[in-house]
């Protein structure tokens, strides 16, 4: 017999349904509570107090009852732990009672007779309802609260791959595409914003609105293709964590990959969102390293600003393949996937308006922290590298070249800034795979949601960590791995910003919040800029330059 809670997710849209599997009666042979599991592989047992039965449902012409509905709140459901047997007593526990922090114009603007207007009240007055009639409203949170899928976003783009692409670019072309950094921070500023309004706006994932306003025929090729992507770039990710490792302690990398997948799993699984951000943003610490190594490395300060500045063209194979791998490392479809359903996750205060500044604030930070990170990698490898025609293939090996022309300080603080990079990235590029893949197929997607809500979405997140594990440890090159991902992300990125660019000005999906002409103009300008480099890649490769 299946179970639906009246006010609580537990699971019933899932691939998994909840059941009933027992019921258990006291001494005088009345039925006391019944015992409700959910999940498969990530399974949990509640027993129910039959005083929360509302109703038990029977199709005509059934042997025994095939639905039970039951009494249960989102904040009882929330409390609930993600593993083990626990009990929902007899009482509904009410919410906590909180104030509603909702600036008083901006309140009385919404609740104007606009269907916007309505729209958000009835939102509001829904929340209240289904909360005991005084909760909804999220406290204002401080500067580090306001960090959220926004500042990771910014910062996940710099996973090992992406460090891989800047060692080179500035190995191989010096501080010459500096100047593509300083264009491309505006433009991911922009494309994050607008998922990210996409996300608040709408309340949907990104391939769960492909899926429902273009067809399957449009949201499985992009799932398919973010998925390859992904794999490949987690199963490079994970031999570049080791190889970092393997530098600072000595060890084989080899030891360390399964560790440290198995570590990156758990918490990706077993935490909450809010603890997942707070680990990572803690984490994201290790990126400060770039930054000292960079300022060691004792680079031209004025031939650097130079090129940040003014631009410089080369039409060469190698220098188009390079600015086209350094604005893909920098715009990945993998954090538009991301951020469209990170903002959904996310639990900002105030009203809608305040909400998405806030979330504009929270990307500027990650985007401007990443493309700083990025711009000191670049500055450090042109220094070093370059200067001394130091050819190389990884991140790892920019960290070897470093300790003879730096010394062996930074070379540890490259290889703990890789470290970090990967273990960051990994757990964003996991989720974003499952949220496309599950949002594609109608599967209820989120990090929120404890294992056993979600088990659908959250299998799929464990089995490509499983194909990028064996990967990892098969003897699959990292750096043709690194290369052919890039190239679909590269294809993808273009394909998914005209889709942002629709989706983001349907009046039917966003009504009056569309991202209007300015925002507009930017992603054409950007997509046009993608499709354009990725398309001269494309003719390199294919005229033999690139061999």
């Amino acid at each position: 017999m299946e179970v639906e809670a009246t006010a609580a997710d537990i699971g019933e849209a899932d691939v998994s349904k909840p059941k009933v599997t027992e019921i258990v009666k006291n001494e005088a042979g009345e039925v006391e509570k019944v015992v409700v599991k959910k999940g498969v592989i990530f399974s949990k047992e509640v027993e129910i107090h039959v005083e929360r039965i509302q109703e038990v449902e029977q199709t005509p012409g059934a042997a025994t009852p095939n639905k039970m509905i039951i009494t249960a709140q989102e904040h009882e459901v929330e409390a609930l732990s993600a593993t083990g047997t626990e009990t929902l007593s007899a009482q509904v526990q009410s919410p906590p009672s909180e104030a509603d922090p909702v600036d008083l114009m901006e309140q009385l603007s919404e609740a104007v007779p606009t269907a916007e207007g309505l729209r958000e009240l009835e939102r509001r007055n829904k929340q209240r309802k289904e909360a005991g009639g005084t909760a909804g409203a999220v406290k204002p949170k401080g500067l580090f609260g306001m960090l959220g899928p926004g500042f990771l976003a910014g910062m996940s783009g710099n996973d090992s791959s992406a460090v891989t692409t800047y060692s080179v670019d500035g190995a191989t072309n010096g501080y010459g595409h500096l100047w593509l950094l300083l264009l491309a921070t505006p433009l991911l500023q922009i494309i994050l914003f607008a998922c990210a309004k996409i996300g608040r706006v709408s309340q949907r994932g990104l391939a769960e609105l492909l899926r429902q306003n273009y067809g399957r025929k449009a949201a499985v090729p992009a799932a398919l293709i973010l998925m390859v992507a992904n794999i490949a770039l987690i199963g490079s990710d994970l031999v570049a964590i080791g190889s970092g490792l393997e530098l600072v302690t000595g060890l084989n990398w080899i030891w360390f990959v399964v560790p440290v997948a198995v570590g990156l799993w758990y918490v990706t699984v077993y935490q909450s969102f809010d603890a997942i951000k707070k680990i990572f943003l803690v984490m994201s610490l290790a990126f400060i390293t770039y930054l000292i190594t960079g300022f060691l490395a004792k680079p031209n300060w004025g031939e650097a600003l130079a090129n940040t500045f003014v631009p410089h063209l080369d039409f060469g194979f190698a220098s188009i393949s390079s600015a086209v791998g350094l604005l893909g490392a920098t715009i990945s479809p993998y954090t538009m996937f991301w951020q469209v359903q990170g903002e959904k996750e996310e639990q900002r205060a105030g009203t809608q308006n305040q909400q998405i500044r806030t979330a504009a604030l929270d990307i500027g930070s990650g985007v401007l922290s990443g493309q700083l990170v990025a711009y000191f990698i670049i500055v450090c490898t042109a220094t070093t590298l370059f200067t001394h025609h130091t050819q190389i293939t990884t991140a790892a090996d920019a960290a070897k070249s470093l300790e003879p022309l730096v010394g062996s300080f930074a070379k540890y603080l490259f290889a703990v800034g890789l470290i970090g990079a990967g273990m960051i990235a990994i757990p964003i590029l996991l989720a974003s795979t499952s949220y496309a893949i599950s949002g594609t197929f109608g599967l209820p997607s989120s990090l929120s949601k404890k294992p056993w809500q979600n088990e659908g979405f959250y299998l799929i997140l464990t089995i490509a960590l499983i194909a990028s594990l064996v990967i990892a440890l098969f003897g699959f090159d990292p750096i043709q791995l690194m290369f052919w991902a890039n190239v679909l992300q590269g294809t993808l990125a273009p394909i998914l910003l005209v889709f942002i660019i629709v989706v983001g000005n349907s009046r039917k999906i966003m009504g009056t919040r569309r991202l209007g002409l300015p925002i507009t103009s930017v992603l054409i300008f950007t997509a046009l800029l993608l499709f354009t480099g990725t398309s001269l890649l494309f003719y390199g490769l294919l005229t033999g330059q690139g061999g």
